[in-house]
């Protein structure tokens, strides 16, 4: 699914359950059928005099069963861990490293965490403002994809699980699943104007601790890859002169820097270019 879909729906609950699940990012059958709720006019009753009225009603289960694999096989939604959430076309992919493996896929809701804190880590060393700014925004926000006709947005992560042999000379334990962290992440936001809707500002990061293992290059070859696919034709992001280390990553993964605005930061109460870089996948 683009994360600019064309929505269409063949019943008033398909877009009920689809809205829904969009806006709180992952959500088990029970809570559908507990919140959704029709219009529909009451049986055997007379119209008030200023016309017809209505009532809400919650959908039977089996109409609820039958409304979510419709959306499934629609490519709306997808169920994953007794979840549905929005559907996003990607296989992951995985890494192997000397102490364990990194695996590279769309992110889902219950790494909100791990992405937050991984944002905010990497924009503390090399003043990237604004993945900062989407830190702070997914903060008070109720999931991390949205994919409706107004809001565009999507993550994939990267999630290192270390070896039981890893596990072993560490000294912790031998269950690696408890273990598993996110180490990296893109994200990628569609502008909202039709007539730059072909565009998407990008953000990637790789934890300290995992870098120079090819992590980073990988993630945003995934990313790139899908943002291909969703037809976006040009991929940009923006970034302080001073992260020098960021500017460095994206031109040797063939970004080009289109321009800079001077004196666009106020960092530690001195003025900072913002330098301009972007991709055509």
């Amino acid at each position: 699914m683009s994360v600019h879909p064309t929505l269409s729906f063949d019943t008033e609950l398909q877009r009920a359950v689809y809205e829904y699940v969009e806006r709180n990012g992952a959500v088990e059958p029970d809570e559908l059928a507990r919140s959704i709720q029709l219009e529909s006019e009451p049986a055997h009753s007379k119209p008030a005099r200023s016309g017809s009225y209505t009532e809400s009603i919650c959908p039977s289960m089996d109409d609820l069963e039958s409304c979510l694999e419709a959306l499934q096989t629609q490519g709306y939604l997808a169920e994953s861990d007794g979840k549905f959430r929005v559907a996003l076309s990607t296989t992951p992919i995985t890494v192997d490293l000397e102490d364990g493996t990194v695996t590279i896929r769309a992110a889902q809701e219950e790494d909100r965490r791990g992405v937050i804190d991984t944002m905010r880590a990497v924009a503390r060393e090399g003043t990237y403002i604004v993945a900062e700014n989407v830190a702070t925004q997914l903060e008070g926000e109720s999931a991390l994809v949205r994919a409706n006709e107004d809001r565009s947005r999507v993550f994939f992560v990267a999630v290192f699980e270390p070896s039981a042999a890893a596990d072993d000379e560490d000294g912790t334990a031998d269950d690696a699943d408890g273990d598993a962290r996110v180490v990296g992440w893109l994200h990628i936001d569609a502008n909202e104007l039709p007539s730059l809707s072909h565009t998407a500002e990008l953000t990637v990061g790789v934890a300290a601790d995992m870098r120079h293992d090819g992590i980073g290059s990988q993630l945003l070859e995934y990313g790139l890859e899908w943002a291909k696919n969703a037809g976006y034709r040009k991929v940009y992001q923006n970034v302080p002169a001073t992260n020098e280390g960021a500017i460095e990553f994206l031109e040797a993964n063939g970004w080009q820097r289109e321009g800079e605005h001077e004196d666009q930061y106020r960092i530690d109460d001195a003025f900072v270019d913002e330098i301009m870089l972007a991709t055509w996948p």
